[in-house]
């Protein structure tokens, strides 16, 4: 037999960022516990509003399933004399079971012959469970802050004030916060009247009936359309903003649009001001005109109808004034000096303790673009002038009276910054690279436009990254508080988008030295601190990879070599992907592993950049004293052609890496692939001629020193 269950938790207003992931833990625990208790359910639905979180079970079981249990006693050699009767260890066993040793049977387990009890164990009535067990899983619900109302000891979120608990018609009296269970609701935390419910259904009618929306998804879809309907009924488009939107919807349980206005004065503060006011504390939505400019009204909501909607929306609109005012305030005190002189106040501002103030942010931001500008390649007279300006000016905000000491404005850095930066008549490049360079700031947001802005935000974000690092606050587990993997994202999907000519590493390395330029104190262990950072970067990169499409043992791979250029890992690992994909791949792995196996790991251990790049160079200039090796002790056709196709192939293979396009190494190599078979076919190595052998694995050293420069073949699984 099974019934509906439902269980009602009515407490004070939660708060809207809370509400979504208590609703996902209440139905994790309710499922797992069920599942646990053995009781079947044809399905289960949580849902809530601020006021409410509601758990619904339909068709659960009025009882457990009934379920055997096995209690493994002692082994048989041991239980059982030779005779067949029942040692004293048995006899022990049963009466710990309260069983007769009749009852005990053989049971086969891994370590051999068991004697075992098995008992069956009858299902108890789902309405004991739920009374024994939910005050549990209630007390399981977790939230970033919970505060604890009653002397019995239990946190929620905010104080529970009622519980409905229905099984089918009848109530399961659960107990929890000193609180019983009973059939009764309210459609207010903050209302006395409690409402009696039935049955299941009849709570869902009573909550259909007075407005109450609990799926908080059905609330966003009414906050959207009565947002957007009001919007035009005030001749104008709503300003979409799905964040606002879900903030609304988990605000309230009963949405009721409402329209106001504001002065059409404010209208001359930049867009984001005015949006950012209405928003940040009073969750209003913007509304704008045909040409998307803002029109002085807005939208409001209400929780439910209300007796006087007109002296709401005064009061809605006399909060708004104050907002919108102060924010004039701060803009005439901004505007009413050159937009560099607030830039001068950066010296007395900390960044970061030990780290030393922003001003010296800024000094490390410009050296490190310029930097960045003419090791790329593409520095010139008008875009260094750009870079200093921009980094000069990028920061200033952060002292503006709109932006400092955590106002409502203080997430509308950079953006204010270039408002403030064309009211002083900067140029425009600089003005876009003053907000463009805390770009991207989350996961498919739009990247920087043009040069200067682009070499800003590398050199901010590498800038943080370092001195964090330096001052060893890395990321830890699921703790970010200087969102470090964001920045070192941002870093990557720049240089990947632009396809930068960067060494990435080279980039890393100078920052590190510009620290310790500044604060007259260099790093301790440069190096270790260099390879900490090039890791953090490596695992960003790898996960951009993978999320692309590319196996694990392809970007590993690809990463294990001395990369530089994000776009170049990015290529090669898609062009590794794609002869994967095509059937290609394993023959072409196996001729370039068979050159790694042979090679005794001490020639491994120990592979730097440095080495692979010696490697290559010598080949290519046929530079055979540096590599440990004489052609002239060749004497089998195939070493010899395989050391002028490598010479060949290094060649070109130094071009790719210097320009970047290491993708066209794969091609490269795979034109010597015939010449290494040809060559493990014909050529003994560990011949018995120590000379001989010596020369011919040094040979193959230098060439995987030289390969392993693009990739290390050995890490690619299954070919």
């Amino acid at each position: 037999m099974k019934k509906d269950f439902l269980l009602e938790i009515g407490c004070e207003n939660l708060p809207s960022g809370y509400l979504d992931d208590m609703i996902e833990q209440a139905r994790k625990l309710f499922e797992e516990g069920i599942g646990a208790e053995r009781i079947p359910c044809d399905g289960i639905a949580v849902m809530g509003t601020p006021k409410r979180i509601v758990l619904l079970a339909r068709g659960l079981a009025v009882k457990q399933e009934n379920a055997e249990e096995k209690i493994v006693g002692p082994p048989v050699k041991v239980a059982v004399a030779s005779d067949g009767s029942f040692t004293k260890a048995a006899e022990g066993f049963a009466k710990s079971q309260g069983v007769p040793t009749s009852a005990l049977a053989r049971v086969e387990t891994p370590k051999g012959a068991y004697l075992a009890v098995v008992k069956r164990i009858k299902g108890q009535s789902t309405a004991s469970i739920m009374r024994e067990r939910l005050p549990q899983w209630i007390q399981r619900i977790r939230a970033p802050k919970t505060m604890r109302w009653t002397s019995g000891g239990m946190r929620f979120a905010r104080p529970i004030r009622w519980i409905l608990c229905l099984f089918g018609s009848e109530v399961v009296r659960v107990k929890a916060g000193g609180l019983v269970a009973g059939r009764r609701t309210r459609l207010s935390p903050l209302f006395e009247k409690t409402i009696p419910v039935k049955t299941v259904d009849d709570y869902f009618s009573l909550m259909r009936g007075n407005g109450i929306v609990l799926e908080p998804a059905a609330r966003r879809d009414a906050v959207r359309a009565a947002a957007g309907s009001c919007a035009r009924s005030q001749g104008g488009a709503l300003v979409e903003d799905e964040d606002l939107v879900g903030i609304v919807a988990n605000l309230l349980e009963s949405p009721v649009a409402m329209a106001g206005r504001y002065d059409e004065g404010f209208l001359a503060l930049p867009r984001e001001v005015i949006v950012t006011a209405l928003k940040s504390h009073q969750r209003y939505f913007s509304v704008a005109g045909p040409r998307g400019e803002l029109v002085p009204h807005f939208v409001a909501f209400a929780d439910g109808e209300r007796s006087d909607p007109a002296g709401i929306v005064k009061g809605y609109e006399r909060v708004l004034r104050a907002r919108l005012d102060d924010a004039v305030f701060y803009y005439r005190e901004d505007t009413s000096a050159p937009f560099e002189k607030m830039a001068g106040k950066l010296d007395g501002i900390v960044w970061l303790e030990g780290l030393g103030s922003l001003a010296g942010k800024a000094s490390r931001i410009e050296a490190l673009a310029l930097w960045m500008a003419s090791t790329s390649g593409i520095a010139d007279e008008k875009l260094d002038r750009s870079i200093r300006r921009s980094a000069l000016l990028a920061k200033a905000d952060l002292a503006s009276e709109m932006v400092k000491d955590g106002k409502e404005f203080t997430a509308l850095q950079g953006y204010i910054g270039r408002e403030y930066a064309r009211v002083s008549g900067e140029e425009e490049e600089v003005a876009e690279a003053i907000y463009e360079h805390y770009l991207p700031r989350f996961a498919g947001d739009r990247m920087p436009h043009g040069e200067t802005s682009a070499l800003l935000a590398l050199a901010d974000k590498i800038d943080t990254i370092t001195g964090c690092f330096r001052m060893g606050l890395e990321p830890s587990g699921s703790q970010d508080p200087y969102a470090l993997r964001r920045h070192a994202m941002g870093v990557l999907r720049i240089l990947i988008a632009r396809r930068s000519q960067l060494p990435l590493p080279k980039a890393l390395d100078r920052s590190i030295g510009l620290y310790a330029d500044a604060l007259k104190d260099p790093s301790r262990d440069r190096g270790k601190l260099l390879e900490q950072i090039r890791e953090f970067y490596a695992q960003r990169l790898y996960t951009i990879v993978r999320g692309e499409g590319v196996d694990h043992d392809l970007a590993a791979a690809v990463l294990a070599s001395p990369w530089e250029y994000p776009h170049a890992v990015k290529d090669m690992a898609d062009e590794l992907q794609g002869l994967r994909k095509s059937g290609e791949l394993s023959a072409f792995v196996l001729a370039m592993k068979r050159v790694t196996n042979i090679i005794p790991r001490t020639l491994r251990d120990g592979y730097a950049e440095d080495i692979g790049m010696n490697a290559l160079e010598a080949f290519s200039a046929g530079r055979e004293d540096e590599l440990g090796f004489s052609s002239t002790l060749f004497l089998v056709d195939a070493e010899k052609k395989l050391n002028d196709e490598m010479s060949h192939a290094c060649r070109k293979l130094l071009d790719a890496k210097r320009s970047g396009q290491v993708q066209h190494s794969i091609g490269i190599l795979k034109g010597i692939v015939p010449y290494v078979n040809k060559f493990f076919d014909d050529v003994l190595v560990n011949c018995e001629d120590e000379k001989i052998r010596n020369n011919r694995i040094a040979f193959l050293a230098s060439s995987y020193r030289a390969v392993m420069v693009f990739c290390d073949f050995a890490q690619i699984a299954g070919e």
